[in-house]
């Protein structure tokens, strides 16, 4: 037959062949398939069913790049794309591949290779992060490990939260709420979902921002947790790239609110004590035995209130790192929480007569035996707190980097336990007793705790921007590799 010949089957093998070198030479993820077969067909079937313009065709869909239309509000997937390009290698899934464009439709939207067309902002985020958030895929939460979660609910949690802040977006008056929502969130979490940067906390970052912009210095405090995590976002992993998608750094103050308390001058005092005492010299008349009781439990109270607003009128607090009570302690001894995976508990010398209990989260983080016999740096004067029915009386110090990686502050090599930890410029100030957790002193003061590039522990004064390095009498307080880290 003709399509047998040798002539028909050279033209085939090299139609075969140039197609391949094409394939070798585009940045395709396809691979390429064994010399005893052809796409889309055996070597049979092409010698049979040759057709050189079905050929190009098909050469053309598997050239064809996936292309990103990104609507010109749309500064979430704006984000996202900036975000995956800046960690992107280059590899043939890179997002380098993808054909950029802007468009005027109110929606950014994805063509795929085949035609397939994905719209709608979290449909097309999400397929960006599956497709080139790298081999790890952490922004996905593909690789992200919590506790007690599979990968698959840690996806499913950064859907659940893409739908919630989607919200925003549709009904500018849930806003509000969804920020209340996030902030009790946030309370004990470093990211939204996870230990690690997730795209949640890319397009949460975009659609809460007008509405953080817009906040007074009294309002952020009001959601503390929301702030703090808004500031670490900003920089750290979108530092460099919000810019490009008209998202400027917001300045934060930090310090908590001052409260101005006015003193009462003398003569106003004096005018309202005088119609006091005569309607209290008319209530004795009246009734001696009554009301002469009632006068003297008055006259205390108010000595009592009096009291209270002279020894606190015109004093206003600052908040800073001299109200905690920092020390050096030692693990004495350290076992796994019996109702708790992820807590250790651990007896802490801390110079006192009897070592402290401490719960603390680190399981996942540190093995059982490098706790054990170890110098750390605590908090010792926040209020005790019950954790899984035992209650822990100190703080352990740790540092979380950008990756999720926790290291413990490690005090200088020969330290004492109970030695005096401080900050630089701030070691003559007295330690609160107990931290009045309405006060939020360890709340505004957490945020600008953090590790610089030589690994000192430090805080950031949010006024002045001086750093003042975390340090014993002898030398200074670090980790033992991590650097720009949150401390915690």
């Amino acid at each position: 037959m003709f399509s047998n010949s040798p002539r028909r089957v050279v033209q085939c093998i090299h139609v075969r062949s140039n197609i391949l070198n094409r394939l070798k030479k585009s940045n395709l993820s396809t691979p390429i398939p064994p010399r005893h077969t052809f796409l889309p067909f055996n070597t049979y079937n092409i010698c049979n069913t040759y057709n050189p313009v079905l050929y190009r065709k098909y050469l053309t869909t598997m050239a064809t790049p996936t292309t990103l239309s990104i609507a010109n509000n749309d500064r979430n997937t704006k984000l996202v794309y900036q975000f995956l390009a800046s960690t992107s290698s280059s590899s043939s899934s890179s997002i380098s591949n993808v054909n950029i464009q802007e468009s005027h439709s109110e929606n950014s939207c994805l063509t795929l290779p085949d035609g397939k067309n994905i719209s709608g902002s979290n449909s097309v985020i999400t397929y960006l992060a599956e497709n080139f958030g790298g081999s790890s895929n952490k922004v996905i939460g593909d690789t992200v490990i919590d506790d007690k979660k599979n990968p698959n609910q840690i996806e499913e949690e950064i859907l659940k939260w893409l739908n919630t802040t989607q919200v925003i977006e549709q009904d500018s008056s849930k806003i509000s709420k969804v920020a209340k929502d996030l902030d009790d969130h946030l309370a004990n979490r470093t990211y939204i979902v996870g230990n690690y940067l997730t795209v949640v906390d890319l397009v949460a970052f975009t659609r809460i921002y007008d509405y953080f912009v817009k906040l007074s210095n009294q309002q952020r405090f009001d959601i503390p947790n929301l702030t703090r995590w808004f500031d670490f976002i900003q920089n750290t992993a979108v530092k460099e790239l919000a810019p490009q998608c008209g998202l400027n750094i917001v300045e934060i103050v930090l310090e908590a609110p001052k409260v101005s308390k006015k003193i009462e001058s003398q003569s106003s005092q004096s005018k309202e004590q005088k119609p006091d005492q005569k309607e209290s010299k008319k209530e004795i008349k009246t009734d001696k035995k009554g009301s002469k009781k009632e006068s003297k439990k008055e006259s205390k109270k108010e000595v009592k209130k009096d009291s209270k607003k002279d020894s606190s009128s015109g004093v206003t607090i600052p908040i800073i790192p001299s109200l905690l009570d920092l020390r050096v302690g030692h693990i004495v001894k350290v076992e796994k929480h019996p109702d708790a995976d992820s807590l250790y508990v651990e007896q802490i010398d801390v110079g006192e007569e009897n070592p402290r209990t401490v719960v603390s989260g680190l399981v996942k983080y540190i093995p059982l035996d490098e706790m054990q016999d170890r110098d750390v740096v605590l908090v010792c004067n926040l209020k005790p707190a019950a954790m899984r029915g035992i209650k822990s009386f100190a703080m352990v110090l740790a540092a979380t980097s950008s990756e999720g990686k926790v290291e413990l502050i490690e005090p200088p090599a020969g330290s004492k336990p109970g030695e005096k930890v401080y900050f630089e410029g701030y070691q003559e100030g007295t330690p609160e007793q107990v931290l009045n957790p309405k006060k939020k002193i360890w709340e505004t003061l957490q945020p600008g705790l953090i590790t610089t590039q030589e690994k000192v522990a430090s805080w950031t004064n949010p006024d002045t921007k001086n750093v003042h390095l975390l340090r014993t009498i002898s030398d200074f307080c670090k980790t033992a590799n991590i650097i720009n880290a949150s401390i915690k």
